[in-house]
């Protein structure tokens, strides 16, 4: 069932003591809709948790969010586990409230969701990365058509003697749940066109059962990841299937990090820049990552368009030379990103 068809249900019948949540898509939280989102306000205000609380324009509802440390405590409470089913939960709460205080509380929200609240982020790179200019690729054409010569012939290399890693990782994933190795999923690239990007299947084959969810948003506890996928994901070793990106030129070894048409557009409400990546192919790995890591918040993903805008108005051999080279010393000393 699709998430909002879900939250219309169970939000119907719900007579204001029961706590629906859902696995929040850009962030490592909860969230909680209509009366579950009054409810569980009045919960967490109780317990003294930490919670945000705003109106859903997507959902025409109240919102409440809370983290993953204040539902483990929430289930081990008073509160009563009714269902539990990837990234939904469904629990009664002790606490009653009276209808029109929820009304009032609505139209608050509503009311302060009518105002604007822009998110400007700052890192040490903001000064080199102009806001009122294009941001030119700072490579040749002579530059461009060497690296992807060179990627190409690597790529190739390195598809043939990782070959037996490549199985042993395949029949792993296939041998824990029976369900597919690889996971496919499209990705924006270069000049704004869609392709799809190669993975080592991570996660359960429900993991996004409740709508589109970052990767990372769940941590390393995240209760979508299987037990070889967590391994695959400690040691990066869910990424060689994207050696096979690289070899056909949808992808290079250094580059940005490609994302989902459904982030691009949330991005792109933020900051227009972002549109001046589709200059260059994605990569691999990317300057952003090293200084940024994952993103699981939209202003982890604004921060990392800064370092992502720096990277293509300073990148050249040598700048890429530079990020292979710590990323590999990353990898090896088990850094996480």
């Amino acid at each position: 069932m699709a998430i909002n068809a879900r939250i219309a249900s169970t939000e119907q019948s719900n007579k204001g003591d029961k706590i629906y949540l859902y696995h929040l898509p850009q962030a490592p939280a909860w969230s909680a809709y209509g009366q579950s989102a009054y409810a569980l306000r009045l919960y967490v205000k109780n317990h003294g948790y930490d919670n945000l609380r705003g109106y859903s324009e997507e959902y025409q509802m109240p919102c409440t969010v809370v983290g993953e440390e204040t539902v483990k405590r929430m289930r081990t409470s008073d509160l009563v586990l009714d269902e539990q089913q990837g990234c939904y939960l469904a629990l009664t709460s002790p606490l009653s409230f009276d209808y029109n205080d929820y009304i009032r509380w609505t139209a608050k929200l509503r009311a302060e969701s009518a105002e604007p609240h822009p998110l400007n982020v700052e890192t040490p790179v903001s000064a080199f990365v102009p806001k009122d200019r294009f941001i030119k690729d700072n490579m040749s054409s002579f530059t461009r058509n060497g690296k992807r010569l060179l990627d190409c012939f690597s790529s190739l290399l390195l598809l043939v003697a990782f070959s037996p890693l490549f199985l042993v990782c395949y029949i792993a994933v296939r041998r824990e749940d029976g369900g597919p190795a690889i996971f496919r999923q499209e990705r924006i690239g270069r000049f704004g066109k869609p392709f799809n990007i190669y993975k080592f299947r991570t996660m359960r084959l429900d993991a996004e059962a409740m709508g589109p969810q970052l990767s990372h948003s769940g941590g390393e506890e995240d209760p979508r990841l299987t037990k070889v996928g967590r391994f695959l994901r400690a040691h990066h070793l869910d990424e060689l299937p994207q050696l096979w990106n690289v070899f056909t030129g949808d992808m290079a070894f250094i580059g940005p990090r490609p994302e989902r048409k459904f982030y691009i557009d949330q991005i792109l409400e933020y900051d227009k820049r972002y549109i001046y990546l589709y200059q260059i192919r994605p990569g691999v790995t990317s300057y952003a990552t090293l200084y940024n890591g994952y993103t699981d918040t939209m202003e982890k993903m604004l921060r990392r368009l800064e370092y992502d805008l720096y990277y293509l108005g300073h990148r050249s051999w040598l700048v890429d030379s530079k990020v292979l080279i710590k990323t590999f010393f990353s990898i090896v000393f088990g850094k996480k990103f």
